[in-house]
């Protein structure tokens, strides 16, 4: 578990992680005070779960009227009810790297809006959040929130396959949702991490994780979130202070493990019951309840709770049937719609398991609640001959990223980090006209007009080789590490 240091800066300062989930969401903050240990807080009560204190995670859900009007936001567009509009999901992955291809339901945009503008939408309700949080919940909360809003660092979490152009759209959305001013100033208070390392922050945090933080342990975190699942593996190099390295890149697989709730949910497309509060009590039915009691064994039909026991309907070719309010939905499609998913999670941490030992492997996220997908993906390691333990880090692992952000804000354990890409730079190359490669390339030759030497312009000088293991923090490369001759 992890045991901070007093804060050494000079001023006070406000530190905010939001995570934008596909399917649900959650933030995070801590107040960095100097000479006192930080202490993260999670936000819950979101707007239109007031009454659900405890609940840290809020449904990534916006509503549009039909002129493209934001009219609700999170668990808000429930009281709705049957109004019409334009209802936005899954437009996180709209986000997403062009060469992710996946099969997921089609975004609904409102009019004359990107998915990077209702991302900023839907930033602005999360912060909104965290400012009634902080308001309401601490003593002296409005001046708190006043003193430090205007100078408060964010940290953003995306899933492991995204780059710099995927930051760079939520640097946009965060600043068009008002967490900070388009200035430099302002964009140099954002900074991301990814959702498998802030997962592993999060991890260190709980006391199950204690027994897997020695020196020479590997850890892989397998996030399983609504969209993606993210997996990353480390190796412990040092345990006070805790440090780690990145054993390999990390993966991301963009699985929809909202496919079984999906499923239901298309059950009612087309019926009395597909309004938003029918859709909205499906949700939180199966995402608190018929998710977590899934186990391996059970009856052939699931029943999932959409409405009171006045609620009864059968269409004609009984394909919907709800009774008392329980809608009836056979195991076997819920089955198959977690099939993917769990094929893979398993391919993923076989792969960041290969030729290692002394493992442990622990699953976050919203699915890692369901007691059978637990249990199918320690089966199936098994089964493959991967002997290692896999384990929950915790029963409330709805929104380990936003609370994990923070901790990675300020603990920053993973010195070292596994390279995503090659990075270099154009130089010239001395010429040599033995050289096939140069003989291609006569029409980029030129002299240099001190010493009369000849070089090919647009050689590619390499500065960090993509897989190798690369210490965190700035590094500074010299002009002769560029090799500009031969």
């Amino acid at each position: 578990m992890s045991s901070r240091s007093p804060y050494s800066g000079s001023k006070s300062t406000l530190a905010i992680a939001i995570d934008i989930g596909t399917t649900y969401s959650g933030a995070s903050y801590t107040f960095l005070v100097p000479g006192e240990i930080p202490r993260i807080y999670d936000v819950t009560g979101f707007k239109g779960q007031e009454n659900r204190e405890s609940n840290t995670k809020v449904p990534s859900v916006l509503f549009y009227s039909p002129t493209g009007e934001l009219l609700a936001c999170g668990a808000e567009t429930k009281r709705l009810g049957p109004k019409k509009g334009i209802r936005t999901e899954w437009f996180k992955l709209d986000l997403r790297p062009p060469s992710l291809r996946i099969d997921t339901p089609r975004v609904n945009l409102p009019p004359g809006r990107t998915s990077t503008e209702v991302f900023g939408d839907f930033l602005k309700y999360m912060f909104s959040c965290v400012r009634d949080h902080i308001i309401n919940t601490h003593v002296d909360g409005n001046r708190k929130w006043s003193s430090l809003k205007g100078t408060a660092h964010f940290i953003l979490s995306h899933p492991n396959g995204w780059g710099s152009h995927q930051q760079g759209k939520m640097r946009d959305a965060a600043i068009r949702g008002g967490l900070v001013p388009n200035t430099p100033a302002g964009r140099e208070r954002i900074e991301f991490v990814t959702e498998g390392e802030a997962s592993f922050h999060w991890c260190t945090e709980q006391a199950i994780a204690g027994a897997a933080l020695k020196e020479g342990t590997n850890i892989v975190v397998a996030d399983l979130g609504g969209g993606t699942v993210d997996v990353s593996s480390f190796i412990v190099s040092s345990v006070k202070p805790l440090l780690l390295q990145e054993q390999m890149t990390p993966d991301c697989n963009f699985v929809p493990l909202s496919l079984p709730r999906l499923k239901a949910q298309s059950l009612l497309q087309g019926t009395p019951f597909e309004d938003n509060d029918y859709m909205e009590t499906l949700r939180e039915e199966f995402d608190e309840e018929t998710k977590c009691l899934f186990r391996e064994n059970g009856d052939s039909e699931v029943y999932i709770r959409i409405g009171g026991r006045r609620d009864n309907y059968e269409d004609e070719n009984g394909i919907c049937k709800i009774e008392f309010g329980l809608l009836e939905v056979a195991r076997g499609d819920i089955l198959d719609a977690f099939e993917p998913s769990v094929a893979a999670t398993v391919s993923a941490i076989r792969k960041h398991l290969a030729g290692r030992r002394d493992a442990h492997v622990f699953l976050v996220g919203g699915f890692a609640a369901s007691p059978w997908m637990l249990s199918e993906t320690r089966r199936r390691l098994k089964a493959a001959g991967v002997k290692t333990e896999v384990k929950r880090a915790d029963s409330n692992t709805a929104k380990a990223v936003a609370h994990g952000a923070v901790a990675f804000h300020l603990d920053r354990s993973v010195s070292e980090r596994k390279m995503r890409y090659t990075y270099g730079v154009s130089v010239s190359a001395g010429y040599n006209p033995l050289d096939s490669e140069h003989q291609a390339r006569t029409h980029r030759l030129t002299t240099d007009p001190i010493s009369g030497a000849t070089y090919v312009t647009g050689a590619f000088s390499t500065l960090v080789q993509k897989v190798s293991l690369q210490k965190d923090g700035p590094r500074c490369h010299k002009p002769d590490d560029l090799n500009r001759g031969n």
